[in-house]
């Protein structure tokens, strides 16, 4: 157990009775003290932001409520009045276009505006329920390098990307080594195929390892497993602890102003 409160950037509000209450004893049970709450709504048997922030506001003391975007439909507009009403951050999978589509900028503008981190979802998208079998969308539009064009016009809005962009990982790397307020998280790539991810070369040196943040997703019997894995992976590269506190606490806590 941390002598620090971790962070969690990186956790759905799915639409299942008594869920919220697991979480939250998962996460405390493993020493995740904040977790960045967002929700995509029915279209992804989750809750939508209206129940994200009723739950922000039930659990103050560990709730970071966080906006779901959906890139195409929803505008700059909504960006100020989610910031307005209480959001810290925006979440956005399953976008109309590639993420680095100019359509999109004045959302980021926005959101760079009003020091909101974006948390995108980045490679390769599972398919959740039958409707989506025929949802326009593709995860060609999410790959790691749309988000290079976002990180060179908007250089202080910070970007949380999910996954590593996994199957592109590499491309995902060197974008947060290369950029300074591009962070990616390690959930979703399996543990079992470390050849696709071969660690020391993809995050050769210690500062590498510090543009990693903590997210889970938010599966309550995932807190555990993915922080053991995250700190052995750590371990093993000799990332200090100083640089290992970043990652699990301080790079999102920053962002946020905690």
């Amino acid at each position: 157990m941390s002598d620090y409160g971790i962070i969690d950037n990186h956790c759905h509000y799915r639409r299942l009775d008594g869920f919220l209450d697991e979480m939250l004893a998962a996460a405390e049970e493993a020493g995740v003290e904040w977790l960045c709450l967002n929700g995509g709504g029915e279209r992804w048997r989750q809750y939508g932001n209206d129940e994200v922030m009723a739950a922000a506001e039930a659990h103050p003391d560990r709730i970071i409520p966080v906006a779901f975007i959906h890139l195409g439909e929803d505008a700059a507009a909504d960006v100020r009045a989610w910031h307005a009403a209480g959001f810290r951050a925006l979440k956005t999978q399953y976008p109309v276009d590639m993420y680095d589509s100019e359509a999109f900028f004045p959302v980021y503008e926005a959101a760079e505006e009003l020091r909101m981190p974006i948390l995108f979802h980045t490679g390769i998208s599972a398919r959740f329920i039958p409707e989506h079998d025929r949802w326009n969308v593709s995860s060609r539009f999410m790959m790691p390098l749309t988000l290079d064009r976002i990180a060179r016009c908007f250089p202080d809005l910070t970007i949380w990307g999910a996954h590593l962009g996994y199957p592109d990982t590499w491309h995902a790397a060197y974008l947060m080594i290369l950029h300074p307020h591009v962070y990616f998280d390690i959930c979703g790539i399996p543990a079992s195929q470390r050849s696709l991810q071969p660690w020391g070369e993809m995050l050769p040196r210690e500062e590498h390892w510090g543009k990693l943040v903590f997210g889970t997703e938010g599966g309550p019997q995932g807190f555990k497993p993915l922080l053991t894995r995250y700190r052995a992976l750590m371990d093993e590269a000799g990332v200090s602890a100083e640089v290992q506190r970043r990652v699990l606490r301080d790079n999102v806590a920053e962002a946020l102003g905690i």
